[in-house]
């Protein structure tokens, strides 16, 4: 599957400034444990540290044996940038700015307000695919904040349009996997191969593996991503 350049970078610079801030902060810690430098040498050396630690996972992730988890993270980021299209082309550039600035926030109440005036937009409810995104990124917006019925009643929403669509599927797998319904994680997983635009054979194995997963150890409660129950 093919990866722009753009995601490449902002995949990078997003999870090595997060390392680094994060072996900042065990570097301080470390300091309270066993003094060997000054707090603030510890924490540098800490971020150093977990620097060069996630460039060895990101290879593994653009190039290696997590290249599928990495094209199913491209795939949440095409979502994004439909829904962002969408508000900049119906509401304007202001609108536009809010919705970006609101997706840092812990409760992002101005996104989904903007979804919701979309949905009510007469030229965008004639477009399923429109509504079908929209679907999505409300499913985000609710599992931000643990509202995991209203969560599950988008996706539901969004396969009613597109019943083989990957993201979908492997979200409604995901909650199933919550709810402890092996078998119907498991047929969503395997549904969410059938998208007829996969073409990527390491994203299929990624898929796939949560099957095999499921049958060897049962439907997990955390996410099957690290990091993000499904990813950001």
């Amino acid at each position: 599957m093919k990866v722009t350049i753009s995601f490449y970078f902002r995949s990078w610079f997003k999870n090595s400034i997060m390392a680094i801030g994060t072996g900042f902060v065990l570097g301080v810690f470390s300091s309270y444990l066993m003094i060997v430098y000054d707090p603030i040498i510890n924490a540098l050396i800490g971020a150093f540290l977990a620097f060069i630690i996630y460039q060895v996972i990101s290879f593994g992730r653009f190039f290696g044996k997590r290249r599928g988890e990495f094209e199913y993270e491209y795939r949440n980021d095409l979502v994004e940038k439909y829904i962002k299209k969408m508000v900049l082309k119906t509401f304007g550039i202001l609108a536009y700015i809010n919705f970006i600035q609101d997706g840092f926030n812990e409760i992002s109440s101005t996104q989904e307000d903007i979804c919701k005036m979309l949905l009510k937009n007469e030229s965008i409810k004639r477009s399923s695919s429109n509504l079908f995104f929209i679907y999505l990124k409300m499913s985000n917006l609710s599992m931000k904040v643990n509202n995991f019925k209203k969560e599950k009643e988008m996706i539901l929403s969004a396969i009613g349009l597109k019943p083989d669509d990957l993201i979908a599927n492997y979200r409604l797998a995901v909650c199933h996997e919550m709810e402890g319904s092996a078998e119907n994680a498991i047929k969503h997983y395997s549904l969410a191969t059938n998208d007829p635009f996969l073409k990527s054979n390491q994203l299929r194995k990624f898929i796939l593996s949560q099957v095999e997963r499921i049958k060897l150890k049962g439907p997990m409660n955390r996410p099957p991503v690290l990091g993000a129950k499904y990813l950001p």
